[in-house]
């Protein structure tokens, strides 16, 4: 098989993998109250605990007024919570409460139970494989100084 096809196959091999977890992700979300925009506001407080809303919308490409509307439900919901800034009153950051927190273990604990359940299927020989191409793929990505999201340092 030449190279681009194997790249080709790779793509698709490796986009299907991740779509087998994306119903366990949803359910998951879905049984703690949250949407896909305010999952992406708990990570990335949790990656950056006390970012102002300012941060946040700039990070995730929305407006400040969206955020704000997002960190308003995840603060009724009792998972972030809201400061004042001590050296500019102006300012506010906002943080995972202990719920916030342990909502974002509860998601990691069920990612991290499903993916162990298909790599206890695998042969000692072809989870070291798997292990290596992973390694490889990761090591290629932060040569290139490809940003790796918080969840992903390893």
């Amino acid at each position: 098989m030449d190279r681009d096809h194997q790249t080709e196959r790779a793509i698709a091999l490796f986009s299907y993998a991740v779509t087998l977890f994306d119903p366990i992700r949803l359910h998951a979300w879905t049984d703690l109250g949250l949407t896909l925009p305010t999952l992406k506001v708990i990570v990335l407080i949790r990656a950056e605990p006390g970012a102002p809303s300012g941060v946040i919308a700039s990070r995730l490409g929305v407006t400040p007024s969206t955020v704000t509307g997002l960190v308003d439900r995840l603060v009724h919901q009792g998972l972030v919570r809201r400061e004042e800034d001590l050296r500019d009153r102006r300012l506010v950051r906002n943080f995972l409460t202990e719920a916030g927190e342990r909502t974002v273990g509860d998601l990691e604990r069920q990612a991290r139970e499903a993916i162990s359940g298909l790599l206890a299927e695998l042969s000692d020989a072809q989870l070291a494989r798997f292990v290596d191409g992973l390694d490889d793929v990761i090591a290629v990505a932060r040569r290139r100084s490809a940003p790796l999201p918080a969840a992903a340092s390893v």
